[in-house]
């Protein structure tokens, strides 16, 4: 029998959603088949370009989220070992769950890359890589050593881990004090997080150069662990109005659609969490299993329209309808590669 729908289809239904805006993004972003098509859609695929990227904000909600979900459902009572071996067991085995699918498609980008710039000469192929390259993608460090990147949208990688090690951290040394000082660990952790949010929205996230750290983007992590932990909160309307109001605060003082979006998804988690599914069982399963796969989507997408573009260009040169066809036949292929790649890699790092 097939599991009926839970509190958490709102999860699988903003996973979902978002992958598929990232995926089109990409799409519109990149390659030959996008700038053939692009006159004769020019609105909806400046959408998806300009905008449809946003899209990555539901992601670092819900990353916060499933992250205090999985160390510390109550700010009161984290459930990991609070030892530094235990912290550093839990560092690697996050770095080896984000990595090894990872490093999966790195290779299939740089085959794919190599075979598209075999077949057609493409200012968007990425070029041969030098090792040290490889190795920087590999340790997360591409975007801070600046080196180009192997794919697209493989810096969310770098950054998920990153908020994954800082709300780890933070939990950690809220645990320490707390047992030093005597004092509550819920406060601790709270005002941690708390405190970190209202940085992140009021100076980190104002400043372009951060982008490559996690501080630049904790304001919507951080939202999404708020979101969980309300709801172990006597107080959790507080909690939430104040870190709602310092979001408004911070596009009072500069406009971000980046942080409209965030606070949005978080909005519609916290409320739908505690909202019967609306969904029925047929569309239930379909968006499970995308978010299921999204991950795994997420990384393949780009060396598959990479060499279907390649190829497509060369076979029907500004040809439109074979282009549209090309970037449907893309998106299908994306699809289908991500489920191999969750069942045959992903799955397995669980």
């Amino acid at each position: 029998m097939r599991p009926a729908p839970t509190a958490f289809w709102i999860v699988d239904a903003i996973k979902a959603i978002a992958s598929q805006l990232i995926v089109w993004h990409h799409f519109a972003a990149y390659g030959p088949l996008a700038r053939t098509v692009h006159p004769y859609a020019a609105q909806l695929m400046d959408w998806l370009y300009a905008d449809a990227r946003q899209a990555v904000q539901a992601f670092l909600v819900l990353g916060g989220f499933l992250a205090a979900r999985s160390l510390a459902p109550r700010p009161h009572a984290p459930c990991f070992d609070t030892s530094a071996r235990g912290v550093a067991q839990l560092v690697w085995r996050r770095y080896v769950r984000l990595v090894r699918p990872y490093a999966v498609v790195l290779l299939l980008a740089i085959a794919a890359a190599a075979l598209a710039r075999q077949i057609l000469n493409d200012v968007d192929t990425p070029a041969v890589p030098a090792l040290l390259q490889l190795l920087a993608h590999i340790l997360l460090i591409h975007d801070i050593v600046d080196v180009n990147s192997l794919s697209a949208g493989v810096w969310y990688v770098a950054i998920d881990f990153q908020l994954y090690v800082v709300l780890l951290l933070l939990l950690w040394l809220a645990q320490v004090s707390a047992d030093r000082y005597q004092v509550a660990m819920r406060w601790v952790a709270l005002l941690a997080v708390v405190g970190l949010i209202a940085s992140s929205l009021l100076w980190f996230n104002r400043n372009p150069a951060m982008d490559e750290w996690a501080l630049y983007f904790f304001g919507a992590y951080g939202l999404g662990v708020m979101v969980q932990w309300s709801s172990g909160l006597t107080r959790k309307h507080f909690w939430l109005t104040m870190v709602f109001s310092a979001v408004i605060l911070a596009l009072a003082l500069e406009w971000r659609s980046r942080l409209v979006v965030a606070l949005f998804t978080a909005l519609i988690l916290s409320v739908g969490l505690h909202v019967k599914p609306v969904l029925n069982q047929r569309v239930h399963d379909v968006v499970a299993w995308l978010s299921r796969i999204s991950y795994s989507v997420f990384l393949i997408h780009y060396p598959i329209i990479l060499l279907i573009g390649s190829i497509f260009a060369r076979l029907w040169p500004h040809h439109v309808e074979a282009h549209i066809a090309g970037l449907l036949a893309a998106w299908l292929l994306s699809l289908a590669g991500g489920a191999v790649l969750y069942q045959q890699v992903e799955r397995t790092t669980r």
